[in-house]
């Protein structure tokens, strides 16, 4: 059975000024499955911007709990919340957000070293197969500004994906790019969901991606609806996946996984992280792998 790998428990998010109350969130509950790919569709200002930053441990509801991978985030401190972003939470954006003066794979580096629980041998590792993983093989030294809009958003993807979370973001993630490169992308995140059984939350304006989504949901006004999937661009998208095979990715993602749960383990042993999050978190990976395996098998 599905464990959850993303809950909100009646969210609700005020802002308030010194004339008037903005409710921007009114009660929204989500449970969102391990391996599921959620689009959540909204035009400007209807509050999906907001949701995603709340989800993302970004920003704080007024009211109401974020659970992800297992941990209440709710009233954790900054200090908290960036150590759970870093390991639980893959962020994606429309602007890409790369380091200009970093590399593809310093770029992708930069999460697992910051989690504290990688050697640097082992965080350059993980990175160049992510690199891999979305066909960027070959350009690991080159920087943002020598690559292509939907190059740079490969690499964006990778980075989110590298530290294994529970749950990738994505924020407009084609926003920024041609028709040609939107689809590419498109066609590699759903893709990398289906192989890795990676989940996966999109937020957008645009009804086309919500054909690739197991479920798609509407915010309007603050209020969550649900939305039935469509078939159209999964179908077209579907000659434009490639690169690694889907067992062999298996198995590479396999080989990760288990460099992470030695990271956890050591990271335990020496008490640098909070025993019950190590503890959520090394519950998530045992699935993660088991299932992996029942695939392999």
């Amino acid at each position: 059975m599905s464990e959850e790998a993303l809950v909100l428990k009646d969210v609700r998010k005020v802002f308030r000024t010194q004339t008037e109350e903005v409710q921007v969130l009114r009660g929204v509950n989500l449970a969102i499955k391990e391996g599921e790919l959620v689009v959540i569709m909204g035009p400007s200002g209807s509050g999906k911007s907001t949701l995603l930053s709340i989800a993302g441990g970004l920003d704080k509801p007024t009211e109401g709990r974020v659970i992800v991978g297992g941990v209440d985030i709710t009233d954790m401190s900054e200090e908290e919340l960036a150590k759970i972003r870093a390991r639980k939470i893959g962020f994606v954006f429309q602007s890409f957000n790369l380091v200009r003066n970093f590399t593809a794979l310093e770029n992708v580096m930069a999460p697992l070293i910051f989690t504290g629980l990688y050697t640097w041998k082992e965080a350059a590792l993980i990175a160049s197969k992510m690199l891999e993983v979305v066909g960027l093989k070959g350009h690991e030294h080159k920087f943002p500004g020598q690559l292509s809009g939907g190059q740079q958003q490969r690499v964006a993807i990778a980075r989110a994906l590298a530290p294994g979370p529970d749950v990738v973001l994505m924020d407009e993630p084609t926003g920024s790019l041609d028709v040609d490169s939107a689809a590419r992308v498109l066609g590699l995140v759903k893709w990398l969901n289906e192989a890795l059984g990676q989940t996966i939350v999109i937020v957008t304006h645009n009804p086309e991606i919500s054909e690739l989504a197991t479920r798609t949901f509407y915010i309007r006004g603050g209020v969550v609806y649900e939305q039935p999937p469509g078939q159209t661009l999964a179908d077209r998208l579907r000659e434009l996946r490639g690169g690694v095979g889907a067992g062999e990715l298996k198995s590479l993602q396999l080989s990760l996984l288990r460099v992470k749960l030695e990271a956890l383990e050591r990271a335990a042993s020496r008490g640098l992280a909070d025993a019950e999050v190590i503890e959520a978190e090394l519950k998530v990976l045992e699935r993660r792998i088991l299932r992996l395996e029942k695939l392999l098998a």
